[in-house]
């Protein structure tokens, strides 16, 4: 089934934007593409604008790096979840583009 992806970063980075229609062999597979798509638009603007790399999650959570990797991977997938909007829509030729319509996480 086609689905529209959206994905983006909430706050003042305006949420989800369309990202391209795919096809999926089901709505997780569609919403776990929309994801791996927010993701990637959190790490292009990590270090700007208050977004955190994973070295300044070290530095501001005051850990070791080679010592509390695990700490840190975690303080980390938190910031990216803390900031990313992301969904998908089920692709219809006869409806609006902008549907309501829409499985969300």
């Amino acid at each position: 089934m086609k689905y529209n992806i959206y994905a983006g970063l909430g706050g003042g980075f305006g949420g989800p934007t369309y990202q391209g229609t795919g096809e999926f062999d089901d709505v997780d597979s569609a919403i776990d593409y929309a994801y791996q798509m927010a993701v990637e638009e959190y790490q292009s603007y990590e270090g700007y604008h208050g977004i955190l790399d994973w070295h300044d999650v070290a530095e501001q959570e005051e850990l070791d790096p080679e010592e509390d990797e695990e700490a840190i991977n975690e303080v980390y997938q938190e910031e990216i979840e803390s900031w990313i909007e992301y969904y998908a829509v089920p692709f219809d030729e006869d409806e609006e583009f902008d549907s309501e319509e829409y499985y969300e996480i």
